[in-house]
């Protein structure tokens, strides 16, 4: 949701509404860690949580043709997927709109050289 927020809403201080919002929207991270790990008793920092927040936000962003970056003055994520079996850049390789990306070709193709 606040992903969508950010891309739809035109919010006017996304760090504010980070910052008042950040325990809400990241309150299911522990017991996602938990199953990743197969371990229950995983307790995460304050810092990791919104690490992890931030990763999850970033990766709606990212297949919306958005980046957490197009908001500076949210925090970064310093979130590591590929220890927990993610890989962000290769997701977000894989996230390209394949039907604009078609289009696109399409009309650039018929401006090639003959050569």
């Amino acid at each position: 949701m606040f992903a969508s927020m950010l891309m739809f809403c035109e919010v006017t201080n996304p760090r504010q509404l980070w910052d008042a919002h950040w325990e809400s929207l990241s309150d299911d991270i522990e017991a996602m860690t938990c199953c990743e790990r197969d371990d229950p008793a995983v307790t995460l920092s304050e810092d990791a949580l919104k690490d992890r927040a931030l990763y999850e936000i970033d990766l709606v962003l990212i297949l919306n043709g958005h980046h957490l970056e197009d908001f500076p003055t949210l925090p970064k994520s310093n979130y590591i997927p590929s220890v927990h079996g993610r890989n962000r850049l290769v997701q977000e390789e894989l996230a390209y709109d394949q039907h604009s990306m078609s289009t696109n070709v399409n009309n650039v193709e018929d401006r090639l050289n003959d050569d």
